[in-house]
């Protein structure tokens, strides 16, 4: 509690918490400190009814000559209480009035100053005090990513932020309704790369986010393949926050850890990527008139963990265009898992096939182009923002 007084031309206040530190000497030169006829706040009392209310009386005096003091009615008191952030949460009379508690953050500092003006004096005294304390209670679930066909582009968040404060003397929560709209959010960040976040604003109770629209995105999907390429695991986190005050406060977390495929998933990649070389191969083969038809059919295949590497035995057989003759080969493929460092393998192939082959491949082993350009891990700033035309669709003569 701090008390200054002297000689001002202002109505009321000085309005910030620095003014605690001020006192006599931004007035020394003033009839304030030491002066015989010092006028200032004699007594000041602040009664807290319940969080909502707040009932305040002051009484004022002046120092007579003989060392005592006397009471005294100034031209003018006015009271104002701060926020944290020095906002004016009310501005007037002495008396009784509403603190609007509930709008308030987690026991947010607050600052009481009554002020009396009395001629050309003016005293202040100042009182902290303390918002009450307050939580949040959640119902909080994570669904990501959302489905299997668009990678780490879908999240499907469900949440539900109750808020509580103490009761007020005495033991025990209870649940309000914050007089406005309180942000909530979630922050998502990835266990090997938590500097990189993506911030998604939850205004639902069933929210579906496609994270690529915000920002952030590329260094958060390129933190999740690289520690899938590194462990075949990346931990992914989920934390939802609401904003009591100034500062969010977190509320709840939910983590999704991301692991290397099952068979089936294994098996259909496997299936996608000996299709796309295919493709590739048919590319390089195919003659002016283009292929008529195609089909391929998969021998033996294996999947090497340690090195992540697929290797599959396929047989290809097509039609050349306006019906020309068939052709087959078989061969092998060899390739990274995300579809890198590619080769097909010259097995056998038909006598066709095989004049093909001589021709425009000239060697055993064909180098395959990546076969996942749409999933390369390449570092944000080295990404091509250009849209990607899928070079393994095929253009078939009807």
């Amino acid at each position: 509690m701090d008390t200054y007084a002297g000689h001002s031309n202002r109505n009321v206040i000085l309005g910030r918490f620095a003014t605690i530190l001020l006192g006599c000497v931004v007035l020394a030169g003033s009839a304030g400190c030491g002066s015989p006829d010092r006028f200032a706040v004699g007594d000041l009392q602040v009664e807290r009814i319940g969080w909502d209310t707040l009932d305040v009386s002051a009484r004022f005096v002046r120092s007579t000559t003989m060392g005592g003091s006397a009471s005294v009615v100034p031209d003018l008191v006015s009271v104002t209480l701060f926020d944290e952030a020095y906002d004016t949460l009310y501005a007037g009379p002495l008396g009784r009035f509403a603190l609007y508690d509930e709008n308030l953050g987690n026991e947010e500092r607050l600052l009481l100053e009554v002020c009396g003006v009395l001629g050309t004096d003016t005293s202040c005294q100042q009182e902290s005090l303390a918002a009450s304390p307050k939580r949040a209670l959640s119902d909080f679930e994570v669904t990501f990513p959302q489905d299997s066909t668009n990678g780490y582009e879908r999240a499907l968040i469900e949440s539900r932020v109750l808020l509580e404060r103490r009761i007020h003397d005495a033991d025990g929560w209870e649940r309000f309704e914050p007089g406005g709209r309180r942000e909530v959010f979630v922050e998502t960040w990835v266990d090997a790369s938590p500097e990189v976040k993506i911030r998604l604003p939850v205004s639902r109770r069933v929210q579906r986010f496609i994270l690529p629209r915000y920002s952030g995105y590329r260094d958060f999907r390129y933190a999740i393949q690289s520690s899938m390429l590194d462990t075949d695991s990346a931990a992914v986190h989920f934390d939802l926050y609401i904003r009591l005050s100034r500062e969010a406060l977190p509320v709840d977390t939910r983590q999704v850890v991301l692991r290397q495929k099952s068979s089936s998933e294994r098996e259909a990649e496997m299936q996608a990527l000996v299709e796309r070389a295919g493709g590739q191969v048919l590319d390089a083969l195919e003659g002016f008139f283009g292929i008529r038809r195609a089909y391929v059919f998969i021998n033996d295949w294996s999947y090497t963990a340690l090195d992540r590497v697929y290797r599959a035995e396929f047989e290809l057989h097509w039609q050349a265009g306006l019906r020309g003759a068939w052709s087959d080969l078989t061969g092998e493929m060899q390739v990274r898992s995300d579809g890198e460092l590619g080769t097909f393998t010259l097995i056998r192939a038909s006598e066709r096939a095989t004049e093909r082959w001589e021709q425009r491949v000239g060697q055993p082993v064909f180098e395959l182009d990546h076969l996942f350009p749409e999933q390369q891990v390449l570092p944000p700033d080295q990404e091509d923002e250009s849209s990607r035309t899928n070079p393994f669709q095929r253009r078939q003569n009807p």
